[in-house]
């Protein structure tokens, strides 16, 4: 079996806003306490149940789950009750729980989204466990010194390209800007297929990219000030020109793509699998599975690389872990993450959709274990790519400084990005007047929350 040598050194989600969570407590219904005024004492809790919320949802997940809760009971007597209400849905189970007086003390899914639970003073103290399994720095969420998350996997985000296209170029994988944008020209070759995707919608992945490659330029949505208080920062000195010629040159790069004007995740992948887009991106590996599934031929010229870097090679990075609700029982709640994290199965849970759920850890992601898989031996490229940019990543709510920044669901929860891009390539608006028109908005809402 190949392995990979371990090396030393060094890593959408929808967030909801704090009034929103509240306003989903008040909708549940005339008599229903909001969540910030249920009485802890008032929680019951049985010391044998536990009920766990997850936004994985999987087939090939959930037989693991099944496998580790069955023993988990054999072995302490507490039953897990599983919810899967979906990625679409699971923000609002979480939050009708907490609203009627019985959270789960279990949810698993984005950090983003545990943040605005957290933000309500509704997630447990985790610290305990995230020392004991060494949780690395940049998987952490922490708030007023605790930790909230159990980092148990995470996705980075980065490009997908044609290599055979770029083969018969005679052209080398991009690098930098100037770089990417001559490839994807060379290989814009329409009605054939376009040298990129660049969606140009208020979408999720619209924003993503925005918000990624503003990343690669180093420039930032908010800044910290004298106070120590985040402000916006997106139409502020130099920044403000970084931001612009983020949104500028992805216009540039909108000139070699498919229109895009309603472009969602979905078309991120079919338009790479049904040959129309030479380079497309994703937040993971989900892309290579879909490729292989629709274009099994395909997939062996389907390569990962790195978003071209400008000022600096991060890149935005998903965080998903367990969260246990404060009040609930937290204590069975404990011995299931333990449980969960030492379970041989643990790596299972991570193969069922391989290369996509990236373990938290990279001695897992070194380990012969999670290296015992036939698509990950069929891909060792892919592992090898992801072991090479292991620890750059950047979740959007440390982006913007050290401390935590609460406001990320400001620009995050309307795709904010993807207006950015869609009033740009679509609507023909000036960048400038665009990143202004933008950092209003994100003041506006902000004097709504305050």
């Amino acid at each position: 079996m190949n392995r990979i040598v371990r090396t030393s050194g060094a890593t959408g989600r929808r967030v909801i806003s704090r009034r929103g969570l509240l306003r989903t407590g008040a909708a549940l219904g005339a008599g229903v306490a909001m969540p910030g005024l249920i009485s802890r004492a008032a929680w019951a809790q049985d010391a044998k149940k536990l009920t766990f919320i997850s936004e994985e949802s999987s087939p090939k997940a959930q037989a693991v789950y099944d496998r580790i809760n069955a023993d988990f009971e054999k072995e302490t007597g507490i039953k897990v009750t599983m919810e899967y209400p979906g990625f679409a849905n699971i923000a609002q189970r979480v939050a009708t729980l907490i609203a009627s007086g019985t959270p789960a003390e279990l949810v698993w899914y984005g950090t983003g989204s545990a943040m605005e639970v957290g933000l309500q003073d509704q997630l447990a103290d985790v610290s305990d466990l995230v020392s004991e399994f060494d949780i690395p720095d940049n998987l952490r969420l922490v708030m007023n010194g605790k930790d909230r998350s159990v980092a148990t996997s995470q996705q980075f985000v980065y490009g997908w390209y044609r290599s055979d296209l770029y083969e018969e170029a005679g052209i080398d994988p991009y690098s930098d800007w100037p770089g990417y944008l001559a490839a994807v020209e060379k290989l814009n070759n329409p009605p054939s297929h376009y040298g990129n995707v660049v969606p140009s919608a208020q979408s999720g992945a619209s924003h993503l990219l925005m918000e990624t490659m503003m990343q690669k330029n180093d420039a930032h949505w908010f800044a910290l000030n004298d106070a120590g208080e985040y402000e916006v920062a997106l139409d502020q000195g130099d920044n403000f020109s970084r931001v612009v010629e983020t949104l500028e040159y992805l216009h540039q790069m909108h000139q070699f793509s498919p229109e895009g004007s309603n472009y969602g995740w979905g078309d991120l992948m079919s338009q790479y699998f049904t040959g129309r887009v030479a380079n497309s991106y994703y937040v993971g590996a989900r892309l290579l599975e879909q490729t292989l599934a629709n274009a099994p031929d395909l997939a062996p010229k389907t390569k990962p690389i790195s978003l071209p870097a400008k000022a600096t090679d991060n890149y935005y990075l998903s965080v998903q872990g367990f969260h246990i609700g404060a009040g609930s029982n937290e204590d069975g709640a404990r011995q299931y993450i333990q449980f969960f994290l030492n379970h041989p199965a643990y790596v299972d849970w991570l193969h069922s959709v391989p290369l996509h759920i990236i373990p938290a850890k990279r001695e897992i992601l070194q380990s012969e274990a999670y290296q015992d898989n036939d698509v990950i031996q069929q891909r060792m490229d892919v592992l090898e790519f992801l072991d090479s940019i292991w620890g750059k990543g950047r979740a959007p709510y440390y982006w913007d400084g050290d401390k935590l920044n609460p406001y990320v669901g400001v620009y995050q929860n309307d795709n904010l990005g993807g207006w950015m891009l869609a009033a740009r390539n679509i609507g023909k608006q000036d960048a400038e007047s665009v990143v202004r028109e933008a950092a209003e908005q994100i003041r506006t809402k902000m004097a709504d929350l305050r």
